[in-house]
């Protein structure tokens, strides 16, 4: 309650609550958060209107895994990848408050594991699931733990198999992860982590507003036609040690360093050309902290370093009816970033706490054309200007379990590969990363004894805005247009109606955006004073909880999106809608072997789009057209769906 900044925190009941496969009923329960989901394979999370223009996947929100970086050189962060059930905890940070993790101008999408204290016994667990379109996922899991509570392991197997709403839309993925951790003594602990997904997934595109309305489940042009498709193998590793190293004064003195490597290689069947790439990410992480508690005085001091590298290499090859042919294009690029940065959160009094900090980025990007054919070398490199970015937070904490707190803080997102080059394929020395301020002044804490509530006012001024322009079905270049204001509240609200063993809880997330262009000119017109692209007026989520102390338990869960513009000249909007999502389900434990509630089982049964509205799941901002082809915005949401399963727990 103490923190001055806007975080929401999602617990392990929570991430399981409707379908641990999919993240989107998770993240847009966070006011500010609205995530696109245009196909398993296919997502776009937005934060306070930040990363709604990425045409396909989720950029400008910077994501971590504990202090593994999930965010790729590109600035592109797919969490699709992980298994969700051994992440205990997610925290969205909103906006650019966490200056400890690289200031990102949308925010901070923060997924820890469990620590050792958090579980008490070891157990083996394997899940079956079905659904509509047929779904069928297999999860075994297997969580092993001394006796002494030293030592832990947590391995991990999944399966996923769905043959997809859509023509052409067949998903098959599959993940293998550890994941341990080792207490040496009271002084040093480590953890690693290894996670392989293999992925293959067709992909349908999207549709114009014709076969949106008429035939929703077609593929969109001709992506059907050549069997459009993805396939990647990836691994993602990495290693940390906690340190507490000594004593300074009346200062405990610690240390948290993590390595880790991601090696991604994949191939991309495209009506255009021929996608093959692969990359390489290193990246090194250390934080040092002098903490001090005791009582009701607390400081924790914090400075630290992060060093990140990646090594991409892609090829084109002309696509002859879904078959590789000649080569087009063999590049090789280098992106190198690294974070300086130092916090101070101390409690001035019982009541004020004041956090300050600041994140100094250097970016390098080098680009070398290996494509010697056509006799040109468009090679070259380019260092981005170092930016500072700091915050400046000051909460006020009652007497009675409320807070009042106000924060300043600077972020930025760098350009991508794409946007980075000329239409010439030269790199543009002109563009540069998009920046911000953002302001807010909110309030959190608990009303009744019953009532949990956070509310938040904010501004955030965003200049230098990178306008990514399709300018070929293969092609997109990158400009700074122009400065946006992004005016928002939101709000949540959680009420307990009665307490264990029988349960029943609510809560409501609405968010209000007022998202506009200051100054926006492209291509000769000017867009100033036109509302942002991507970003709905209104969106609400209330929800409903309800367990027995029989072991029934349910919950139930309502959204509105409003109508937003898809076009810059607001010419065009998208259509509001709603979704009503139920799951009902059974979980009790038993004794098993003479062993008391040794045994646990939980069935559920669950249905998506209870009211079957037609709607569109994800939205492609500023749709280009080519030829006499109409420009191709939607991607159709699911109809009325179902879902269930069974999952089965035995402690050893």
């Amino acid at each position: 309650v103490n923190l001055p900044a806007p975080i929401m925190q999602f617990g392990k009941q929570e991430i399981e609550r409707e379908n641990s496969l999919r993240l989107d009923p998770i993240l847009n329960k966070s006011p500010g958060v609205y995530m696109h989901s245009g196909a398993l394979n296919t997502n776009r999370i937005t934060i306070r209107g930040i990363g709604n223009r990425s045409p396909f996947s989720t950029k400008k929100i910077r994501a971590y895994l504990d202090d593994i970086p999930l965010t790729n050189g590109d600035g592109e962060t797919n969490l699709e990848d992980l298994e969700l059930n051994f992440i205990n905890k997610i925290k969205v940070w909103k906006g650019p408050t966490a200056s400890i993790y690289g200031a990102g101008l949308g925010g901070l999408l923060h997924l820890q594991t469990e620590e050792l204290k958090e579980r008490s016994t070891s157990y083996i667990s394997h899940e079956l699931g079905i659904g509509s379109f047929a779904l069928l996922r297999n999860v075994t899991q297997a969580y092993l733990k001394d006796k002494r509570g030293k030592a832990s392991l947590d391995i991990t197997f999944s399966d996923t198999n769905s043959d997809g709403y859509r023509e052409n839309n067949d998903y098959k993925r599959t993940t293998f992860s550890v994941f341990g951790k080792y207490k040496f003594n009271k002084n040093h602990q480590t953890s690693f982590l290894f996670n392989a997904t293999d992925l293959f997934a067709e992909i349908p595109s999207s549709l114009n507003r014709i076969d949106f309305q008429n035939e929703a489940q077609k593929a969109g042009g001709n992506w059907g036609i050549i069997n459009g498709k993805e396939a990647y193998n990836k691994l993602l590793s990495g290693i940390s040690h906690q340190a507490k190293i000594s004593k300074i004064g009346s200062y405990d003195f610690s240390n948290n360093t993590s390595i880790s490597y991601t090696r991604k290689t994949g191939n991309e069947i495209r009506p255009f050309n021929v996608l093959r790439d692969e990359s390489d990410v290193y990246s090194l992480r250390s934080v040092f902290h002098l903490n001090k508690g005791y009582k009701k005085i607390f400081s924790d001091f914090s400075l630290g370093f992060e060093w990140f590298r990646e090594e991409y290499k892609w090829q084109t090859l002309e696509s002859e009816e879904g078959i590789a042919g000649s080569l087009l294009s063999d590049n090789i690029s280098f992106r190198n970033y690294s974070n300086l940065f130092v916090q101070s959160y101390k409690l001035l009094t019982k009541n004020i706490s004041l956090l300050a900090g600041i994140n100094v980025n250097t970016t390098m990007f080098k680009y070398k054309d290996r494509f010697s054919i056509d006799g040109t070398d468009d090679s070259g490199d380019y260092t981005f200007k170092t930016i500072a970015s700091p915050k400046l937070g000051l909460n006020y904490a009652f007497q009675n379990e409320q807070s009042l707190f106000v924060s300043l803080s600077h972020g930025f997102s760098p350009p991508s590969n794409e946007e980075t080059f000329t239409p010439d394929g030269e790199i543009n020395p002109e563009i540069q990363p998009e920046s911000g301020w953002n302001y807010e002044i909110g309030s959190r804490g608990k009303l009744f004894s019953k009532l949990d509530y956070e509310v938040t006012i904010y501004q955030m001024r965003v200049k230098d805005l990178l306008q990514t322009e399709r300018i070929s079905e293969d092609q997109f270049i990158g400009i700074n247009a122009g400065e946006t204001r992004h005016n928002g509240l939101e709000a949540f609200l959680a009420y307990r109606f009665s307490n264990k063993p029988n349960e029943i809880t609510s809560f409501l997330s609405y968010t209000y955006s007022d998202y506009t262009f200051v100054d926006f000119e492209n291509n000769g017109e000017d867009y100033s004073g036109n509302a942002l692209t991507g970003a709905p007026p209104h969106h609400l989520n209330i929800g409903m909880d309800a367990k027995t102390k029989f072991g029934f338990y349910g919950n139930m869960n309502f959204q509105y999106v409003d109508a937003f513009p898809m076009r810059d000249d607001n010419a065009i909007y998208s259509e509001a809608y709603k979704l009503f999502n139920l799951k009902l389900g059974f979980s009790k434990s038993f004794d098993f072997m003479k062993k008391e509630k040794s045994f646990e089982l939980n069935t559920y049964l669950g249905i998506r789009n209870v009211l079957n509205e037609k709607y569109a799941s994800m939205i492609l901002i500023n749709a280009s057209s080519f030829g006499a082809n109409l420009p191709r915005y939607y991607y159709p949401g699911l109809p009325r769906n179902f879902y269930g399963g069974v999952k089965f727990i035995i402690k050893i």
